[in-house]
């Protein structure tokens, strides 16, 4: 099975994102997942298991029952030479399942935070077009990855809370409105 095909199913896709960059027992993804069926868990669990996708990091007896702990063993994300490989229907699947799980966070923390205060919550969400060439879009690139990484190596307290940062990139048409 090629590495989109494990990444791009819509369940291991969730299992991957809720595990992110924490270690989590069964239980744990499956209260991340609340209307995902467990025993489905458990399956795809086995299959991302199975192509080192993650790595069973800790298991412990817990009431007589054997707990386990799973974490990504690479990141959930296809490299260069993978994406090179994939067809139009394989980059429009991929996006696609991107793009919707970038709408229903949103449409989580709506729903959940009702009424909404973006301007405290810091949320928001806009497009902007310009112009770059390539040496100045890679410094661009740069520059927010070495933001991120910064925020990458935060730690849980200190008030801070969980969040997302979604970005797309793509050359538009020529002629184009900015």
């Amino acid at each position: 099975m090629r590495k989109i095909e494990l990444i791009i199913h819509p369940v291991r896709f969730q299992i991957l994102r809720a595990i992110g960059t924490e270690t989590l027992t069964t239980q744990e993804i499956a209260d991340r997942l609340p209307d995902t069926p467990k025993s489905s868990i458990y399956r795809h669990l086995k299959l991302l298991l199975e192509h080192d996708l993650i790595v069973l990091a800790d298991t412990r007896l817990v009431n007589g029952i054997q707990e386990k702990t799973y974490r990504l063993d690479q990141p959930a994300r296809l490299g260069p030479e993978e994406m090179n490989e994939l067809s139009v229907d394989d980059h429009i699947r991929f996006f696609t399942t991107y793009a919707l799980t970038l709408v229903q966070d949103f449409a989580d923390y709506v729903t959940k935070n009702a009424p909404v205060d973006m301007l405290a919550d810091r949320t928001g969400y806009t497009e902007i077009s310009f112009y770059a060439n390539t040496a100045e879009l890679d410094e661009f690139q740069v520059a927010i990855n070495t933001a991120v990484m910064k925020l990458l190596a935060n730690q849980p307290g200190n008030g801070r809370s969980r969040r997302k940062l979604a970005v797309v990139s793509q050359p538009l048409p020529e002629g184009g409105e900015t």
